[in-house]
């Protein structure tokens, strides 16, 4: 991948080693894409495509609303979904299930459902290596209940990126075990709403297809980008 493409990586606000500011207004979708403009002009890009795994995916609609049809080059969704508003229709009944012990402020709540959180990140057939499910855990768990309150329900306009839906490309590279999204439905809604899209269902791979098929997510973020920067 290195020798072929320019690869800049960056976590999202309440995210990974960025920050996680303790209100609400801190992640609206305007400082969304102030986050990622920040980025992009620090390397000097221009137009990239952008790669977007689970909730990361609501990002590029405000990148769009923001700094225009021409900011992004097209999307490619790892275990992740065109924008904020159509998540209820493609949503799996498992994360749907953790997602209010995820916001709870009650500290019990949050530990009783965070180790089921990281492990609904793979195919359920997957076994986790002992050190990275600690890893995962560690790095989720740290975060105040604000910016987990504020990072899944925070609101989105999805006019902007609706408006070029017919020709901005697409590609998701989909775990066919997923347990955040349903396969087929989101399928389904990529073929009803969106012009220049496709879809890739990997099997016996769940919501990381970065990390469980490497090597075909990459062939297949690699013909995208060529295919597309012509």
């Amino acid at each position: 991948m290195l020798e072929n493409l320019y690869i800049i990586r960056y976590d999202v606000r309440g995210c990974g080693r960025s920050d996680g500011p303790l209100n609400g207004e801190a992640y609206s979708s305007d400082r969304q894409a102030d986050d990622f403009k920040a980025v992009i002009d620090a390397f000097k890009v221009t137009k990239p495509f952008v790669a977007t795994w689970s909730l990361g995916g609501i990002v590029p609609p405000d990148v769009i609303a923001k700094y225009g049809p021409d900011s992004l080059s097209g999307h490619i969704m790892m275990g992740s979904f065109p924008h904020r508003n159509m998540h209820s229709e493609v949503v799996h009944p498992v994360i749907l299930s953790l997602i209010p012990g995820l916001m709870s402020e009650n500290i019990s709540e949050f530990a009783r459902v965070l180790p089921d959180f990281v492990l609904s990140c793979v195919a359920p057939s997957r076994k986790l290596p002992y050190d990275v499910y600690t890893k995962w855990l560690g790095g989720a768990a740290p975060r105040e209940p604000i910016v987990r309150q504020s990072m899944l329900g925070r609101k989105q306009d999805e006019a902007a990126v609706m408006a070029i839906s017919g020709r901005f490309p697409y590609i998701a590279i989909q775990g066919e075990d997923d347990q955040h999204l349903v396969p087929p439905k989101l399928e389904k809604w990529m073929k009803d709403h969106l012009g220049q899209s496709e879809f890739h269902l990997i099997p016996g791979v769940g919501h990381a297809p970065f990390y469980e098929a490497p090597d075909e997510t990459n062939r297949l973020i690699l013909d995208f980008v060529k295919r597309y920067s012509a």
